[in-house]
């Protein structure tokens, strides 16, 4: 079982491969999130926007973040321009503190860094599939729909909604997709789908459509 790996996640998704593996976090992208538009332009640039600190701000510029910032109250920073919301850190000296110690367990073999995106709250399809297909690292992106032009890209047909779900129960669902492990293990050189049982599919579309009618 590989231990020296970096998962660049997008928000609560990369935690729990280590949480599995009972290691500790070596990337410091744990318990946050990033919209997607600043998380795809960070992971193009990675190392520079990692050599740089993080700046603590009092507000976000996303209109979608702003009722949950002010319900959550949760430390918000810059990273250069890239917006990260410290959505389970108490406040901003936990998240620095924690952030540096975890940064400086990255290993430096950027062949064992691992991105993860998905398609919950992305306004910007068009800017979004240019950014991400240019990303220079192992990567994967989970999406409701097929999204043929994205790199990379699984599909989660157990999704009930145009997008998929939060980052901690992707994980565990994800894995029914997606040989996660053996994408780790060989350092992105295995790409294995998994195929769901007929039953299990068409079960999952009678509970959507009573999600659905429920939603009415």
């Amino acid at each position: 079982m590989n231990t020296d790996f970096c998962i660049i996640s997008n928000d609560c998704w990369g935690a729990e491969i280590y949480i599995e593996r009972k290691i500790a976090y070596n990337t410091p992208f744990v318990g946050l999130f990033i919209p997607p538009s600043h998380f795809v332009k960070m992971a193009n640039n990675l190392q520079a926007y990692l050599a740089t600190e993080l700046v603590f701000v009092k507000e976000t510029a996303f209109q979608d973040y702003k009722e949950l910032y002010k319900k959550e109250q949760y430390p918000i920073a810059l990273l250069g321009d890239v917006e990260i919301h410290f959505l389970h850190y108490t406040d901003e000296t936990q998240a620095r503190s924690k952030w540096n110690r975890r940064l400086n367990r990255m290993p430096k073999d950027t062949s064992t860094w691992f991105i993860k995106g998905c398609d919950r709250e992305v306004s910007d399809w068009n800017q979004l599939q240019a950014s991400w297909n240019s990303i220079p690292f192992n990567k994967i992106f989970f999406s409701a729909k097929k999204r043929k032009e994205l790199a990379h890209a699984v599909t989660i047909t157990e999704s009930y909604d145009e997008y998929v779900t939060d980052g901690k129960a992707l994980y565990n669902l994800s894995k029914d997709y997606f040989e996660i492990d053996q994408w780790i293990d060989s350092k992105g050189n295995s790409w294995e789908l998994k195929t769901l049982p007929f039953l299990r599919n068409l079960n999952f579309q009678f509970k959507k459509l009573k999600y659905k009618i429920n939603k009415l």
